[in-house]
């Protein structure tokens, strides 16, 4: 699944209530042509490699609360492993993209155990992933690193398809797990005022 952006993502975030207002949102505008999102997936003697396809998105935080809202696209229909025969039955029979040709994250809340700061800060995105029409619940932790009003990202997290509905693709000897793991490594620009001690730090 390619790398993007949706896990639509993240940053800016803090501790405490309270709804902010338009103006004191932040919104981080994901680059889609840093976006992308791949897969991973154990098989019987060797991993599976793979790409979801194109990805965009963009995300508003409250710097008070951690509230979000904002999404993350990722186009289906290119998604591929480099083997045609495996693509054609990933695309006809698991992901069924003629029908559902998009898979789309859904963030609501942004947890971060400090402030938003210049460089590296580790955060949590919680929201929903609709994937073939169904919604599911999903916490994806994620890696940002912030310099100036820039921020390149990274996130993972681990879908048990199998539990989801989708279809099983082992046949005879060849085995795979029943969870797949997403990798998402994005870049984007932070759009608004920045809490006190990161403007602070971006002063200097």
């Amino acid at each position: 699944m390619r790398r993007t952006s949706s896990v639509c993502l993240f940053l800016g975030l803090l501790a405490t209530a309270g709804p902010a207002s338009a103006a004191e949102m932040l919104v981080l505008h994901l680059d889609p042509e840093n976006t992308s999102v791949d897969f991973l997936l154990d098989a019987t003697m060797h991993t599976v490699h793979g790409h979801l396809g194109s990805a965009s998105g963009r995300i508003a935080f409250d710097p008070a609360s951690a509230l979000a809202t904002g999404e993350l696209v990722i186009d289906l229909a290119d998604a591929e492993t480099g083997v045609g025969r495996r693509d054609r039955k990933m695309h006809e029979k698991i992901l069924e993209t003629d029908r559902y040709p998009t898979a789309v994250f859904r963030v609501n809340r942004l947890d971060l155990p400090q402030s938003l700061q210049q460089g590296r800060n580790e955060l949590q995105l919680h929201g929903e992933l609709e994937l073939r029409g169904a919604r599911h619940a999903v916490a994806v932790p994620a890696v940002a690193i912030l310099d100036g009003d820039r921020i390149t990202a990274t996130a993972w997290l681990e879908i048990p398809y199998i539990d989801w509905g989708l279809e099983d693709p082992s046949f005879f000897v060849l085995r795979v797990a029943k969870t797949v793991r997403v990798e998402i490594e994005t870049a984007g620009r932070l759009e608004g005022e920045l809490p006190a001690s990161a403007a602070a730090e971006r002063r200097r």
